[in-house]
């Protein structure tokens, strides 16, 4: 898996996408309001492991399932958080980015909000998140479900569904997944693709027209 992961980020998200639509199937890109912590040139990837909540009005002093779901996650997994139905109010700040963070996360993408920007920022921890706000979710939102498929939202469709296990991708250009069925046929279509982009690329840079580079390199 490490070597896909790794042909896949090198490649990018631009180029994953464009072979999605070679494959005659729609990039699975997500939402573009999606942005980046600690800020531009960040770039992740990793088997998602995900997580979903929703708004509800409750008591107590700490969301337990919350809590589980972020102690059982393993190293180098990517967690994706379904915030659902969830306004104005965090998924996550400080404390429990650091447990992540400790636990080896590769990354985070949250389709809801964080808060504690000014300590995420300095975390090592690469987010792409829909909002911030201060509000915390204690009372109001509360997660149900964790390692189950889940929906965030999408940039070309309205919905992305994510399963655990699913490759998620994530670089200047936003955020990506790669359902696991197809992660070694992608990887490998990405290496062809990345190797033929920077010939392109160069032969582009010394002048040769844009037509002529079509004709033969077959995309552009």
């Amino acid at each position: 898996m490490e070597t896909l992961l790794k042909s896949l980020s090198q490649a990018g998200t631009a180029v994953i996408a464009d072979i999605f639509d070679t494959l005659g199937r729609l990039p699975p890109v997500l939402d573009n309001s999606l942005f980046p912590i600690p800020g531009p040139g960040i770039r992740f990837a990793g088997p998602a492991y995900t997580i979903a909540g929703e708004s509800q009005s409750w008591s107590g002093q700490g969301d337990r399932d919350k809590l589980a779901a972020i102690d059982g996650m393993p190293a180098g997994v990517v967690a994706v958080w379904a915030g659902n139905d969830i306004r104005g109010v965090c998924c996550f700040g400080d404390l429990l980015a650091t447990a992540m963070r400790a636990r080896g996360c590769a990354g985070v993408v949250v389709d809801g909000g964080v808060r504690d920007l000014a300590y995420l920022r300095g975390l090592d921890l690469p987010m792409m998140v829909r909002y911030r706000t201060p509000a915390q979710s204690i009372g109001r939102w509360r997660v149900i479900a964790r390692q189950e498929p889940i929906r965030v939202r999408g940039s070309l469709e309205d919905w992305v569904t994510v399963a655990p296990g699913d490759v998620v991708l994530a670089d200047d250009d936003g955020v990506i997944v790669v359902p696991g069925i197809l992660v070694a046929e992608i990887a490998a279509k990405a290496v062809e693709w990345a190797n033929k982009d920077s010939r392109a690329r160069e032969d582009i840079s010394k002048g040769t027209p844009l037509l002529e580079a079509l004709d033969t390199y077959g995309h552009l």
